[in-house]
């Protein structure tokens, strides 16, 4: 078996090994192939082919020689299939990651990167086929007292009550977002402003008074601020628009 054929062979492996089991089956047959006829021509001429620096096989070589370039093949092909299956596996559990730290564990609400994919996707929306949506704002006043104050377990139970209850009041199309520690964002799909003003109304009456884990109650405070995304607002970035709204924050409050 010449140099030719080994490199020939370990050729063949590279293709099932990158490309997998079928490509490198039907490779090594095509040079299976090749060889035999070579080798028949070869036979029947009583000639050699210097020029190739090809020196004639045996039977039985050539039989050693298909079987070991299969085997081999089948074996790379495998390996392949391997690979890729643990590159797979790694590709969805990123996904799954992904979409686990993209859920705030407190609220049950999707984070600030969802935030932006979200109202991003709604503002191209409406861009391109018209409607609007509306975005509010909601801050929670003294976090860090709060916190200070009752501790990090009333801290959990306070988002994880507020995450609920806004889940009870919005609609399951809604988004919420918990994009900061004391800041929350629900978008609003095709809900003008004035509807938004009930939604507020609402929302007031349910998050004012919190129980908390001791059965006491205390008082809570929040801003606010909120604007409908239409035909007007095409101009506007998704960081021009956020930016905006938040610069209203200390203005209203709930």
């Amino acid at each position: 078996m010449n140099l030719l054929l080994v490199f020939l062979m370990f050729i063949i492996i590279g293709l099932a090994l990158f490309n997998g089991t079928l490509n490198g089956l039907v490779a090594s047959l095509l040079l299976i192939f090749l060889i035999g006829t070579t080798i028949l021509i070869m036979s029947v001429k009583n000639t050699t082919f210097s020029s190739l620096q090809f020196q004639m096989l045996s039977i039985e070589q050539f039989f050693i020689f298909g079987v070991a370039l299969i085997v081999s093949v089948v074996v790379a092909g495998n390996i392949h299939e391997r690979i890729s299956e643990v590159m797979n596996d790694r590709k969805r559990l990123r996904y799954e990651v992904e979409q686990f730290v993209s859920i705030d564990t407190d609220t049950s609400f999707d984070n600030k990167k969802r935030m932006q994919v979200e109202i991003k996707r709604e503002m191209s929306r409406v861009n391109r086929h018209g409607g609007s949506f509306s975005l509010l704002l909601v801050e929670l006043d003294h976090y860090k007292e709060f916190n200070k104050a009752y501790g990090s377990k009333e801290m959990q139970h306070l988002l994880m009550t507020i995450g609920q209850k806004a889940n009870e009041l919005l609609r399951t199309t809604d988004r919420k977002f918990r994009y900061l520690d004391n800041r929350f964002a629900f978008l609003l799909t095709e809900t003008p402003k004035a509807h938004v003003e009930i939604i507020i109304e609402k929302l007031s009456i349910l998050l004012q008074t919190h129980q908390l884990t001791n059965g006491k109650t205390v008082t809570l405070s929040f801003h606010i601020s909120f604007n409908e995304y239409d035909d007007l607002l095409k101009q506007h970035s998704y960081e021009q628009f956020i930016e905006e709204l938040e610069s209203e924050l200390i203005y209203y409050a709930m």
